[in-house]
């Protein structure tokens, strides 16, 4: 790694950190740095030295964390090794039983890329969407306390850029196409959106307390009208979606001022369903409008949100001024303080429920993989062996509302975990039915562990609710590393597994020795029956009389009798030694 990469690295957990109060009081006034003010009108150049409310909210309870951790770490044990374990965890299971499963029923082309190795180990990611001018670049301001490298503020559309803004010790630029390079960042998989996007991203670096914590990603305002597809040379909304998926918290910013939503900025957020449990709203510049106005447009934006996700609940929604200037209506000032705390709060729990979060979203995307590959299957076998295929596709996408109705009933699925019908119609379109796999059952199965045993004890190792296996007391009283954990683990299976195939070898002999011993009893009687035909043949042609008749009567019972007799014993000789 060459040195100027090093800012790069997450701090170390054992780095402590200078306690003097001359070094606390410097950092202090380094961190109350000057701050561009959005609504002066001479632009992104007007610089004034304002403290910000939000950064100073932030400092007092990040001391006051500090204090509480002091005096409570000899008593609990560490959070970041359970979240070590949880994440080692995470990647063992997923590149063992969940990648390959998506790479044959091409998973990927329908829903999400694959999952690397960063993008598990990352910070915990917010990111923040809105129109142009909704004061996205300030909010970030005053939320880290300082400005950060690249950073420009208008009244006009100013942000042409994706920019994740990231800890470092000092502050710098990296351009998009580096960023997919840096083995500790988790951006590698924004390559596949080519040079165009990438020459439209970056990373700045800033030495903020708040971003050792979380990753801020900054977007482009949601044009309107054509420019939103003409003028920019990548899929706007594939983008925000990568990083949806990707983001533990998703803010959604919306002026007071200008709460039209249009089509467009509508589209991006019908876009965010899947991740509804993520969003949150941000109504900003309430302090411009009078008592009467701020109900009107939050009861608005409550509703305009309630219809755009279909669901009676909304998102949350944060109220308040969002920059470093005093508030035009002082009467507001109580309420928004509130709010601005309670946003920093969850911002401040995101890395301590990131484990919990990651297994979240893992199983939300294993339930996705056992819907994809049912209903590739189901298409699969709904093809003719020789000719119609061609016609046949097509009556399949044209009702594949039908196709995903009778895919749920034969596989109980639950509605909630299918795909939307016309998305996934459009990528269908770009595949042949017949390449696609067959029904694999294990395959269904495998799925079903992950979910019903795999997941649970990767989640008891979270613990924190009672009545659930705590795995990280057990580690603390035993001392039993994760690695012995897992090796035991890997044992028990093995076991099951050799258990399970001695059962089946013993049914597969019992069904093979009744086969045979039916098949043999079955011989007998056909050769009894024709060797009668033909003695009886002979007997009407007269060559053989009716003594000898009755004699070769006399044998066929006989032998019949000892093969029926020495079957029965086969019989039981087998079921005694099984």
């Amino acid at each position: 790694m060459s040195p100027n990469e090093k800012f790069l690295l997450p701090p170390h957990p054992k780095t402590k950190k200078p306690n003097s109060k001359q070094q606390t009081d410097q950092t202090l006034s380094g961190d109350e740095s000057s701050q561009s003010n959005f609504y002066d009108s001479e632009g992104p150049n007007s610089v004034t030295e304002k403290p910000s409310r939000t950064s100073k909210i932030y400092r007092e309870k990040s001391r006051a964390a500090k204090k509480g951790n002091m005096t409570s770490s000899k008593m609990t044990p560490s959070r970041d090794f359970v979240s070590e374990g949880v994440i080692t965890g995470l990647k063992e299971l997923y590149h063992t039983s969940l990648k390959n499963i998506e790479k044959r029923y091409f998973f990927s082309n329908f829903h999400y890329h694959a999952i690397s190795d960063s993008e598990l180990e990352s910070k915990p990611q917010v990111l923040l969407i809105g129109q142009y001018s909704t004061g996205k670049t300030t909010f970030i301001q005053n939320l880290i306390g300082q400005s950060f490298p690249n950073m420009h503020i208008g009244p006009e559309p100013t942000t042409d850029k994706f920019i994740a803004v990231v800890h470092g010790q000092e502050d710098k630029v990296i351009k998009g196409n580096s960023l997919t390079v840096v083995p500790e960042l988790p951006f590698g998989g924004l390559s596949g959106f080519g040079a165009s996007f990438l020459n439209k991203f970056e990373a700045s670096v800033t030495s903020a307390e708040l971003l050792e914590s979380v990753t801020l990603i900054d977007t482009p305002g949601v044009l309107s009208g054509e420019k939103q597809r003409i003028a920019r040379a990548y899929d706007f909304r594939d983008v925000m979606m990568w990083f949806a998926d990707r983001s533990d918290l998703i803010l959604l910013l919306f002026d007071a001022h200008k709460l039209d939503i249009s089509d467009e900025f509508r589209s991006v957020i019908e876009s965010l369903r899947p991740h509804d449990d993520k969003v949150r709203c941000v109504l900003n510049k309430a302090d411009q409008i009078n008592r009467e106005q701020l109900v009107r447009v939050y009861g608005s934006l409550m509703w305009s949100m309630g219809k755009i996700f279909q669901t009676p609940e909304v998102a949350r929604v944060y109220c308040g001024s969002y920059w470093d200037q005093p508030l035009v209506n002082e009467d507001y000032k109580e309420m928004f303080l509130k709010d601005e705390k309670l946003l920093i709060d969850e911002l401040k729990d995101l890395p301590s429920s990131a484990a919990a979060r990651k297994i979240n979203e893992m199983v939300k995307r294993i339930r996705l993989v056992k819907v994809h590959v049912c209903i590739l299957s189901h298409l699969k076998g709904q093809m003719p062996l020789l000719w119609g295929k061609t016609k046949k596709q097509e009556w399949l996408l044209e009702n594949l509302g039908n196709v995903f109705d009778e895919v749920q009933q034969m596989y109980s699925l639950s509605d909630g975990d299918l795909p939307d019908v016309d998305l996934f119609a459009s990528k269908l379109r770009m595949h042949n039915f017949r390449s696609f796999p067959s029904l694999d059952r294990k395959v269904l199965r495998s799925l079903d562990l992950l979910i019903e045993k795999d997941i649970p004890a990767l989640m008891g190792r979270v613990g924190g609710v009672s009545g659930v296996f705590n795995m990280s007391s057990m580690l603390e009283v035993t001392h039993v590393t994760a690695e012995e954990l897992l090796r035991k683990k890997e044992e028990g299976l093995a076991g099951s597994a050799k258990k399970r195939h001695r059962q089946r070898r013993r049914m597969n002999s019992r069904a093979g020795r009744s086969s045979s011993l039916s098949s043999f009893m079955i011989g007998i009687i056909v050769v009894t029956v024709l060797l009668t035909i033909v003695v009886l043949t002979l007997y009407l042609r007269g060559i053989v009389d009716m003594e000898l008749l009755r004699m070769l009567s006399v044998m066929s019972h006989e032998k019949i009798g000892a093969a029926v007799g020495k079957g029965k014993t086969l019989l039981k000789m087998g079921e005694s030694e099984l």
